[in-house]
Parts: C-alpha cells; structure tokens; sequence
C-alpha cells in the first residue's frame, strides 16, 4: 500500500470513528457511506427516518438539529453503483438513492433509477450547493403577506427566517423534479436561519450556507401530497390537540378587570355565541407592557404572578370559567423579562442572549430592536428548566395554554421556549395533558410539539384578508399544519363586513381565533349589528358542527401525516388550473371558496367530478350536483359561505354545542353526497390527554355503497375512550344527484350497523343495527 493511500485509509477510518461517537445516542442502525471527493474531503451518505436520504460533508461537529424528529428510526439503506462504477451511492427500498460521481456531483435517483436532481462537484467546505432543476415553482418555503397571494415560488429567493407575519423555511418541494429537500443547522444568533436557496436565471436552485455544519435531506416524492408527508415524517408527526383547540377562541388587548371579562364570557353564553376559549394579553399578569423598558426593567415588575385587578381571585375564577362555561383561559407569554431582580440574577448566570425583537416588523429592522439584553437564551437546558419551575404553578392555579409572542430574537427560540413550556407540564404534573400552544411564526419540528402558529398582527383590511388563505397554505405546506389568525385584522378598527368574512375564512382555518388591539372595537359579534353578529352566530355554529369532522381529520394528520387542510394542488397534481390557486383550499373533502372581496362576490374552480354547493345543502336548499371541470361565480349573501363536496363525501357533523364540554349535544348526523363509493373514520377520544397515542381512542368506519344505496358502519378500538364526550346515536341525510335529501335515524351506534335506501326516490329508509 503507498504512503497516499494509507494517509486517505486513516483519514476514513478517523471520519468513522468521529461518525461512530456521534451516532451512539441515536437511531442509527448502520454506519455511513464514505464517498471521497475528487478536491478532498468525504461525502458522508446515509438514511434518516423512513424516507429522507441525508448528505453531510463534515461529521466533525455533532449537529443535531431541532428541525429533525430525534426520535426517528433510520431506514436501511445498502451501498449501489451506477453508470459502470462512475456513481457510488445509497440505495433505499421504495424511497430512491443518493449518489456522487466520479467527478463529485451529487445524484438523486428515484426509486426506479430516474434521475431527479444534479450537483455541481461537491467540495469539503462548501459553502454554495447548486441544484439542477425543471420545476416553474418550488412549493413548501413558507410566506408572508408581502408577496401576492400564490402558492410557492418561481422566481427569488427565500431566506429561512421568523418575524411577525412572516416564517420562511429552508426546505421546497419541486413538483416537476419530484423531491423534497430540507437543510437542517445549527442554531443562530439572529431572525434568520444560516441556509437560503434562490432561483437562477437559468432555472436551477442554488443553496447557500452562513454555517460551516448542516445537513441536507432529500425526499424522493412523485406528488406534493407524498412529499409533504414525508417532510412531515422526518421533522415529526404533529400530535392531535386538545379538543378545546377545535372550538372558537376570542382573544383582544384590553381586558379591563374581573367584571369586564364575567360579562364577556356571559354575553357569549347568553347570545348563544360557541366559545371554547378566551385569551389575555399582558392583561392578565400586569397592568403595563414592558415595551418602553430599559435593559435593567422595573422594580416592580412580577413575570410571572396574575393581575390582581383581571384575576383577583385566580384558581377560583378560573375553575368556575371552565366548569360553568366550559371556557378555557390562555395568556400571553414574552420571552423575555421585566422584573429588574429576575433580569440581575440570569444576567449574572450569561442566560440573557445580547440582542433584542427585530423591530416587531417583516422584513425585520434590527436597528430598531426593542427588549434589547432582557430576552431569555432558551438553548441553555438550564434556562429551561428555571422558565418552567416559574411557569409550573400558573398552569396549576388553572391556566390552560400559552400565547408566545415575540419570539424572533432568534431563529430557533420559539422552538426551545416552548420545550420550556412542556417541561413546565411535568413539573405540575400534569404530563399527561396534551400541549397546545400559540406563536406567531414557526421552524420546521415545531409541529411534533404541539404548536399552533397564527400569522401576526395583520392589519384589518380586504387585502390582507384576501391574502390570508395563501400565506395558511404555504406555512401548512412548509411544516405548520396548524395555523391561525387574528380574525378581522389585528389594528386598526375593522368593519361589520370585513370582520363577518373574515370569521367566514377562519371557520375552516384549522384555529379559529379572534384578537385586536387595545385601542379597538373587540372583535365580539354583538359590537357590530344585528346582521354581522347573525351572520357571524351562524359561522360559529358551523364551526361546532364540524368538530366531530375535524377532530377526525387531526387524527388522521397525526397518523398518516396527511394533510387536514391543503391546497388544491395536493389533491389535484394533474389539474394546471388547480395548481397555483391560493384563495380556495380543501378542508378534508370540502372544497371551501369564501368571499374575499368587500363586492361579496366569489369565484370557485371546481375540478373534474361531480359536485355538490354544501352551504346550500345544509341552508335546505336544492343543491343538484354540479359537473366540473368548472368554474362557479357569483354572489354570496352575508350568511353564506361557498363551499362544495364532491360525490362520494361521507360528513359527520354534530348537532350546534356552546362549547366542546357539552358534547356530543345529541346525535350524530351523517351527510353523504351520492354519485360514488365513500368512506370515512370517525375518531373519538378523550380530548384532554395523550391516551390516544396509545390506542385509547374510539373508531368507528363509516363506508357508502352508492350501487346498493347502503351506508354501513362498524366500531374498533376501546370503545369507552371517549367517556362521556362521545357519540350514542347516529342518522343519515342523504344527498341525491338531482338534490333530493333522504333522512334516516336516530339510531344507536353500538358495534355497528347500517343504513339501507329501498327506494332511490323515496324517503323510506331501512337501518340495521349490530
């Protein structure tokens, strides 16, 4: 053996070793493929979770990124060669290969060999990565309300970064190439993450890295809905959350006291307004905001104690909200300080980070940063824990869920405050509990914790409502499969009109939630005319309709990572009008195309099949199917909200409840849309507790057999998870082609049954139980 080839010889083996001491706490089941490059260096090749091919060129820093579900277990992979020995690679059954060259390209194969993707020669140190590409747009970046509404992007570039009303992230889905790629790093001491990818003149994707660590991880896919599921696998499955999260939540700045909030709540019962959840701006711990704080903060200031004036009386008024009412209490959270002894004893710990909120604004304005020196460094473990031994007693006097705002000093604090927040549930033991909490812009992982993101403080306007539908989808496809907003627009004033089709919009947004600013009208229906606040009664009521709907579709998401509300492009691929539209979505089976215009006019594309006008349906309206592919225009009345199901659609929907705490209210109505087969499950649980995660959960299979006009059902899985939350009885409206509607039931549920249409024609109906 000659002296060079020694050298290299050792230098692989050290590689190894280093890569051996780095995967001895995961999930790694074999060792690394080794490829050398031609200008030095390794490409260090392997598998991460079921469907992710990895790439590393150094494996001398340990780099275990947040993005990235740690509790993965890897794929096997084996070693390949191609084109007769020139490509050396990994191969993964069912997912594709990763390969380099001889001269030190990169290839991405499917798993049928075609070529996906190409490198230029990679080298030790790179800092620029440059991938060939046939794609018109990339999907999955994120958005913000800057750009119009559309989905991805086909020409600039995207800088992964946080802010208020803004989160980019560094991964795409490239629809034409058929992959996905996802770029995980280290932490960073700014807004943006260290990896941005751009469009060149010529159409291929160029990567660029500011860290010498990070990882990419390509995700063979022939479809958006494969490769958004695959995405959602390796930075991990999003639990369900708790069944308050599904209702309406009424959020503003500016509860005055005690009184003020009793009213509140009360007027939303007394109207018969369904509310599961109020949310407190700083309101709740103290009587002024911390924005005009200089660094040392205030003597005076408690972080972490409630506002005598809004919750004198804090664990009394808040077991009376939730059992009275059935009304949940959440807060605002910071991630910084205000008391001036809590900020001197972390400031002589080094536990504060140096910088401060970029400006509040996207693009973001650092030179106008505000909090500066006062913001928790929450990548210390130790932070953590002392943030939740504070937090612990507040979820133990009642409180139910956190509001974290602000959380943009750094690209990944929102991720590590809220590890904070979780550990602040076992600490209260309350570990069982499901975590559910706000933020106003997200990093890819963050779903695995529980996390919603709601869009940041939009302003009260036609255009930004009309905006608001594209920006949900882009965050949803770029790893936040929960999103909210602040209905009606956070500042200034909103109107009748633009708060009622806005409440319209959020009805089938996967939160629904309202807020504004202190100087405001609340957005609570009865502030804004009998009309509006009819109009919006009816939006809520349908809202609760559909819980059993979508709670059924979280678990779903949970499971399969399939998307509960998507873009049309998910379910349409081969559909070139479906492909960009960013102003309708589908929510399960339900095609929703809302007003967002002040003219109340609409304008929905319907796909090939046959469709049926569901706001018609259940107004008791004649709603003959529809033949797409077309397009539906028209005029909305102010009550109305567009939406279409296409035949085969099985809808269970509950009867209208003030709250989640009085389910199931009554039976459980079943729509089903003629014209073709169906099926749906139904899944009950708890709705508190991660019981579900370990088989404590009620299914039950409902399936259409449109030739023989039956519509049966069979019940699995532990039949008492639900308790008494759950569904007794079930009965079906069925939906014909010409528009009649054939009603059968009440009858029980049990272990099963059906339901049997003798006459196509005719309302008589026949319906077994087992």
């Amino acid at each position: 053996m000659t002296l060079p080839s020694l050298c290299r010889q050792s230098r692989t083996m050290w590689v190894m070793l280093v890569w051996l001491l780095h995967v001895t706490h995961g999930q790694h089941k074999q060792q690394p493929l080794l490829v050398p490059l031609p200008n030095g260096g390794h490409a260090v090749l392997s598998s991460r979770g079921p469907s992710a091919l990895r790439l590393q060129l150094s494996i001398s820093e340990t780099l275990n990124s947040l993005m990235v579900d740690p509790t993965l277990e890897d794929a096997d992979f084996e070693e390949v060669q191609r084109e007769n020995g020139s490509e050396k690679g990994i191969s993964v059954k069912g997912v594709g290969e990763l390969l380099v060259t001889t001269q030190g390209k990169l290839r991405l194969r499917d798993s049928a060999g075609k070529l996906l993707t190409e490198s230029e020669p990679l080298g030790s140190m790179l800092q620029q990565l440059t991938l060939s590409s046939q794609s018109k747009v990339l999907l999955g970046g994120g958005a913000s309300y800057v750009h119009k509404p559309k989905l991805g992007m086909s020409s600039g570039h995207v800088q992964s970064i946080v802010g208020n009303t803004a989160s980019y992230v560094p991964y795409y889905y490239s629809p034409e190439d058929r992959y996905g790629v996802l770029v995980a790093t280290q932490s960073n001491i700014s807004s943006s993450c260290a990896a941005r990818y751009s469009r060149e003149a010529d159409g291929n994707v160029s990567w660029q890295f500011q860290a010498t660590a990070w990882e990419m991880y390509f995700m063979p896919a022939s479809n958006i809905r494969l490769g958004t599921a695959a995405y959602y696998a390796l930075t991990g499955a999003p639990p369900v959350p708790p069944r308050y999260a599904f209702g309406f939540m009424a959020s503003r700045w500016g509860w005055r006291n005690r009184a003020y909030i009793d009213d509140t709540i009360n007027q939303f019962r007394t109207d018969k307004y369904p509310l599961d959840a109020i949310i407190l701006d700083f309101d709740w711990f103290t009587n002024e905001s911390d924005y005009a704080f200089q660094s040392d903060g205030k003597t005076w200031y408690d972080d972490f104690g409630f506002n005598p004036v809004t919750l004198p009386d804090p664990q009394r008024q808040l077991r009376e909200y939730r059992q009275r009412y059935g009304v949940r209490v959440g807060g605002i959270r910071k991630p910084r300080l205000g008391s001036s002894n809590l900020l001197r004893e972390l400031r002589s710990k080094g536990w504060l980070l140096a910088v401060g909120e970029p400006g509040g604004t996207y693009p973001p304005k650092p030179n106008e940063s505000y909090a500066v020196g006062r913001n928790l460094n929450f990548a210390l473990p130790s932070v953590r824990e002392w943030y939740a031994a504070h937090m612990a007693p507040l979820l133990q006097s009642g409180m139910s869920f956190w509001w974290n705002d602000e959380g943009e000093p750094n690209y990944f604090t929102y991720h590590n405050w809220n590890l904070a927040d979780q550990e602040a549930l076992k600490i209260a033991n309350m570990s069982t509990q499901r975590f559910f909490s706000l933020v106003r812009s997200f990093t890819p992982g963050m779903a695995r914790l529980g996390t919603a993101a709601w869009t940041g403080d939009v302003t009260a306007s036609w255009e930004f409502l009309y905006k608001t539908p594209g920006v949900m989808l882009n965050w949803i496809l770029a790893g936040s499969p929960y999103v909210a907003c602040d209905t009606g627009g956070f500042a200034p004033g909103t109107s009748p009109e633009l708060l009622t089709r806005w409440m319209q919009v959020a009805t089938f947004m996967p939160v629904m939630r309202v807020h504004s600013i202190i100087d405001a009208v609340p957005h609570w229906p009865w502030n804004f005319g009998v009309a509006a606040s009819d109009a919006m009664r009816k939006a809520l009521n349908l809202r609760y309709r559909l819980l059993p709907y979508h709670y059924s579709l979280a678990h779903a998401m949970h499971a399969q990572s399939s998307l509960w509300i998507r873009p049309m492009a998910v379910d349409f691929p081969e559909d070139a009008r479906a492909a960009d539209i960013a102003t309708q979505w589908m929510d399960g089976s339900i095609l929703v195309a809302p007003v967002l215009r002040k003219d109340s006019r609409f304008d929905a594309y319907l796909p090939a099949g046959s469709w049926y006008r569901l706001d018609a349906v259940l107004g008791l309206q004649t709603a003959r199917a529809i033949q797409g592919p077309t397009w539906q225009f028209g005029h909305a009345d102010f009550s109305e909200i567009p939406c279409f199901v296409k035949a085969g659609t099985i809808l269970p929907m509950g009867p209208v409840v003030q709250s989640t705490e009085h389910l199931p209210g009554g039976p459980l109505e079943i729509f089903v849309f003629a014209g073709a087969n169906g099926s749906f499950q139904l899944v009950e649980d708890d709705g508190e507790t991660i019981g579900y995660t370990a088989g404590a959960k009620r299914i039950t299979t409902l399936t259409w057999q449109d030739s023989s006009r039956q519509l049966s059902w069979h019940v699995s899985g532990n039949a008492s998870a639900p308790g008494e939350r759950g569904f007794l009885q079930i009965s079906l409206s069925l939906v014909c082609l010409d528009g009649t509607v054939h009603k059968a039931g009440p009858v029980d549920i049990a272990d099963g049954g059906s339901f049997q249409v003798r006459e196509s024609l005719s309302h008589q109906l026949n319906s077994t139980i087992i």
